[in-house]
């Protein structure tokens, strides 16, 4: 099984990043997340402290830049999230003011760094939180910019979803030959809505993923779709949150029309019984509406891809 290691670490994710390694379809392989700087760092020997400061000089490091063979512009690239191992430290901030909180209550800053071990984070001797890994970036290179890994879009980036997990398909278009995925900001476990903004449990550890390439896209995929064998989901990044609501239902509409068969008006009809829906972060620079409907709603789809 290849291994995909932190040698090499992205801030930005674009085209111009070099690809650090190159996958097969379908091919498994093991992926090491730098767990983001944070108050850990704190508890290192000072030496040490300066190395991961200057080595962690942004935010969501992601590890190196995956090259899938035979993804090309206009294709989908569906990633397959398979078993993490955490590793066993972990920590959560608050800057004392952003975006779900601007600093009109006296909250001030806050840190706390946790254990992680036998499946718990261990919050304090009282109060133990069953794990619930994530990756928190999962993103294909955009078609003309480039973006830190703070942003997220139609080309995947930080949508801080905690449906990205063990048994998740994400599927991305691709824009440039390779797809050039990027992945990193794994999370031992995170709320509705990211309200501290540093996690969630930031967390390090490994995930196994595998990637799949359809040729063409479907037509009307645009933003990131999630997939498992329970339910379909699309997670749209805009702001504010009512403009991602918006896109995130009207490309769930077009998925639902076109690998379903289900006509609009059927369809809305239904999702007005059985939608769910809500902000998973609001604390980037445009917040990440995910809207979701289970299977077990659905008819059999024209185009089987689970």
């Amino acid at each position: 099984m290849q291994q995909v290691g932190t040698d090499r670490l992205y801030f930005q994710t674009g085209a111009e990043n070099a690809v650090t390694h190159r996958l097969q379809p379908g091919e498994t392989c093991e992926v090491r997340i730098q767990i983001n700087r944070g108050p850990w760092i704190d508890r290192l020997p000072e030496a040490e402290q300066s190395y991961w400061r200057e080595r962690l000089h942004g935010g969501n490091p992601t590890s190196g830049c995956l090259f899938v063979e035979g993804a090309e512009p206009g294709d989908m690239l569906s990633v397959e999230i398979g078993e993490f191992a955490l590793d066993p430290i972990g920590h959560t901030a608050f800057g004392g003011a952003n975006g779900a909180m601007p600093g009109w209550l006296p909250i001030g800053a806050q840190a706390k760094v946790v254990e992680i071990r036998d499946g718990f984070i261990h919050w304090s001797d009282q109060l133990r939180l069953p794990v619930r890994p994530m990756l928190g970036f999962v993103g294909v290179a955009p078609r003309c910019e480039t973006f830190h890994n703070g942003w997220a879009g139609t080309w995947g980036g930080n949508l801080d979803a905690p449906e990205v997990t063990t048994g998740c398909m994400v599927h991305l278009r691709v824009h440039h030959p390779g797809a050039l995925l990027h992945l990193g900001d794994m999370h031992a476990r995170q709320g509705d809505g990211e309200i501290c903004g540093a996690g969630g449990i930031e967390a390090g550890g490994t995930v196994r993923i595998a990637c799949r390439v359809t040729h063409p896209a479907p037509s009307s995929l645009r933003f990131p779709r999630f997939e498992t064998p329970d339910f379909l989901a699309v997670a749209a990044n805009d702001k504010p949150a009512e403009d991602a609501f918006r896109q995130a239902l009207v490309d769930l509409l077009h998925w639902l029309r076109e690998d379903y068969g289900l006509p609009y008006g059927e369809a809305y009809l239904l999702l007005g019984q059985v939608l769910e829906a809500r902000v998973t972060q609001f604390v980037n620079p445009t917040y990440t509406y995910v809207v979701k409907v289970a299977k077990k709603y659905l008819p059999a789809p024209l185009y089987p891809r689970l």
